[in-house]
């Protein structure tokens, strides 16, 4: 019988991390052991989950990070860490809704050959209020859509598009300790996962169900402004080679998508090279003359100098 870990990394969310380890405490098929790793400064993480009541069996092993390790760093730690065959990343702000655990495991049962598996999710404010519109459209951005279910996309194509979710997902604990995370690509180390994983052919599962609950945040990387996160993703598909006709057509579009983020993500890094040749590469060059493609250009070139006379 499998054991799951769902790990979990956190940082000063001590309120919104207990709501995550309550949700994989809710579960219908319990996991075999929930593993944090606490990059906090403080106590308040620690005290709270040690006020935590927990009358399952499921072991709540706790790791405080000191110093921090860094979000990459601890997602390693805490891959090599799970005792489980098979483990589950979440994030802090997140949920699992309650069957997740037990369709995600039905899956291995089912098709041995998967090495991931993973479901729709819900798109949730910071109260945790489901957004159903946004739901819909963010599924259906990512390629997580009923003619999809299965295995139907190659597992470069469910990487390249982002199918598989940046957390949420069940992974033999094997192939994450095999790949890890990269710890030299700033925030674009979910992407690079998620993408290395396809690139390997490791076999992938989509279960056309809502099993997970994505929150944006104030305090979220997607919601962060010092993100670099669009800019790495884009140099990731960028430079890469797409060879089915919906992996090329998954590129381009992602690559138009990101062009103008990641633009304003290199000015505001000082990357000003960089943002130079996304501004005249062809994912932004018909944009150039528009009003957003003037005020772009302005940003890059005096971004630099504005930021050094407010510091």
């Amino acid at each position: 019988m499998s054991k799951i870990s769902v790990v979990i990394t956190t940082y000063k969310r001590p309120v919104l991390v207990i709501d995550a380890i309550k949700s994989c405490l809710n579960q219908t098929s319990l996991p075999y052991e929930i593993l944090i790793g606490d990059d906090s400064p403080d106590n308040l993480t620690a005290d709270a989950i040690a006020n935590l009541h927990n009358d399952t069996t499921v072991l709540i092993r706790y790791i405080h990070n000191v110093p921090s390790l860094k979000q990459s760093r601890n997602v390693n730690m805490l891959f090599n860490e799970a005792a489980g065959d098979k483990l589950v990343l979440l994030h802090d702000d997140d949920l699992l809704l309650p069957e997740s655990l037990e369709t995600l495991a039905n899956v291995f049962e089912e098709h041995p050959s998967v090495c991931i598996a993973y479901g729709k999710q819900h798109i949730i404010s910071e109260n945790g209020e489901i957004d159903p519109v946004s739901s819909i459209s963010f599924n259906e951005d990512f390629y997580r859509r009923a003619e999809l279910e299965g295995s139907v996309m190659t597992p470069f194509e469910a990487g390249m598009s982002q199918q598989i979710p940046n957390n949420g997902y069940m992974i033999r604990t094997e192939v994450a300790r095999q790949l890890m995370w990269r710890t030299d690509i700033g925030d674009g180390c979910e992407y690079d996962f998620g993408f290395r994983l396809g690139v390997a052919g490791y076999r992938t599962y989509f279960v056309n169900k809502f099993l997970g609950m994505y929150r944006l945040s104030s305090q979220s990387i997607s919601g962060a402004g010092g993100s670099d996160m669009a800019y790495q993703s884009f140099r990731i598909m960028r430079d890469c080679q797409a060879e089915t006709p919906l992996a090329q057509s998954v590129r381009s579009r992602r690559l138009y998508e990101r062009a103008p983020i990641a633009i304003t993500e290199c000015a505001m890094r000082g990357y000003r090279k960089e943002a130079l040749s996304i501004f005249f590469s062809k994912w932004y060059r018909s944009k150039i003359l528009s009003p957003r493609g003037i005020k772009r250009m302005a940003y890059i070139l005096f971004f630099p100098i504005f930021n050094k006379v407010v510091k």
